[in-house]
């Protein structure tokens, strides 16, 4: 069967609570979420395919950055206007971790992104790796590795 493409965004936005007083966000933040986690493909991919195939095609966002911004676009993707909105700041790839920011929300789209897990490699299929079920995999060990470093490092800081 052939596999389908994700939706245009399929965007999760989740408040990640560790404990009370974890999150960081604005104080003038107006929303109550301290962080926006977002699962997709191109629409929202800020950084995880270049991370994964360094050969991403211009102008990959520089226009709006500045510099090359590894998007598949030339400016600011839907997530970041959702994010601006919100208060809060523009969501790092998780797979970019390298001078990224993660303490209001991480980013695991991935252009070509699918729903359903790909069988073979971006060469033979065009697709990404990096299904949902993949980016849902990410996300929980983001989540656990947040509680671990909180509860065991976090703690000795205060």
């Amino acid at each position: 069967m052939a596999t389908k493409l994700m939706p245009a965004v399929l965007l999760v936005l989740i408040a990640l609570k560790l404990s009370a007083g974890a999150g960081a966000r604005s104080d003038d933040s107006p929303c109550g979420f301290p962080a926006i986690f977002n699962l997709g493909d191109s629409n929202s991919d800020t950084g995880a395919f270049p991370a994964l195939f360094p050969a991403v095609q211009p102008p990959y966002g520089r226009t709006f950055f500045g510099m090359p911004a590894g998007r598949q676009s030339d400016g600011r993707l839907t997530i970041d206007f959702m994010a601006e909105s919100l208060g809060l700041r523009y969501l790092s790839a998780y797979l970019d971790s390298l001078g990224s920011n993660f303490t209001q929300g991480a980013n695991f789209a991935s252009a070509a992104g699918t729903i359903r897990r790909v069988n073979g490699s971006l060469w033979t299929s065009g697709y990404s790796p990096i299904s949902l079920d993949v980016q849902i995999s990410q996300l929980q060990q983001f989540i656990n590795r947040s509680r671990f470093v909180y509860n065991n490092i976090g703690e000795n800081e205060t």
